[in-house]
């Protein structure tokens, strides 16, 4: 015979409201917590704080100059844009063009830059001049790669070189051009923008693709030697008389002819 099982009454629905209050209201005993520890400061961040970044743009061309250990109250860079000359010069203090961790330009628009024998630096988009550089005094243009150039200083002591680096971006080259005929034949009047006739070959790079764009007939080796000749030769002329019918000699030969040769 299975002993009966006895049941264990629940107690009563009041009561067992009363005894879950009464345990909740029991102060319980806090869990001991370790000692704070000492407070410690900071060590210095290892890496070096982001360089100064300065956005530079004339025309369809923007750079970005980048200057290490620069401050916004001490910049050590300037830029003076010039819209209507199509211009942006970028003054660089000799502290700045001194560090050995040199001040960086960088392409951020189309292009590449293509740095020339005379210091000057052609922005080229497809293989056409849109722009350039000026060499800067007191200071060369070295290449990292085709969008980013390092300023670094060339140890210059005149007053000219102590001041620091300038350079000027520009992006128009031709003021004016005029076909007439001249010296017995058809010539072409160019008048160079003010950036132009003194940014070296950066400047005839641009004129010459500003011209050909304009008249692809101009698009000949005579006339690109005539162009380099008064580029070289005679910069400040009010104009820079190309004539189509010139022999094509060389540009030694057509330096020698004073820009005009004959034979």
């Amino acid at each position: 015979m299975q002993p009966r099982l006895r049941s264990r009454a629940l107690p009563a629905l009041p009561a067992l409201v009363t005894l879950l209050a009464l345990a909740a209201c029991t102060p319980s005993t806090p869990a001991p917590t370790a000692a704070p520890s000492a407070m410690t400061s900071a060590a210095p961040s290892a890496t070096p704080e982001e360089p100064l970044r300065v956005e530079v743009t004339a025309g369809d061309v923007t750079l970005e100059v980048s200057v290490p250990d620069a401050t916004p109250d001490d910049p050590g860079v300037h830029v003076t844009p010039d819209e209507q000359a199509g211009t942006a010069t970028v003054t660089l203090e000799r502290p700045a063009v001194g560090d050995a961790d040199p001040p960086t330009i960088t392409l951020v628009s189309r292009g590449a830059f293509e740095t020339r024998v005379d210091g000057s630096v052609t922005v080229r988009s497809d293989g056409t001049a849109i722009g350039g550089l000026s060499a800067p005094r007191g200071a060369r243009l070295t290449a990292v790669d085709g969008s980013r150039l390092e300023v670094r200083a060339t140890g210059g002591t005149d007053d000219e070189d102590a001041g620091g680096a300038a350079t000027t971006l520009g992006t128009s080259a031709v003021a004016s051009t005029d076909w007439g005929d001249r010296e017995g034949g058809r010539s072409l009047a160019v008048v160079p923008t003010g950036w132009a006739r003194e940014a070296g070959q950066a400047g005839t790079d641009l004129v010459w693709a500003e011209l050909v764009a304009a008249d692809p007939e101009v698009d000949t080796a005579t006339m690109r030697d005539q162009l380099e000749c008064h580029a070289i030769g005679a910069p400040d002329k009010d104009s820079w008389n190309l004539e189509p019918w010139r022999p094509d000699v060389g540009l030694v030969a057509t330096m020698a002819a004073r820009c005009n040769p004959t034979s």
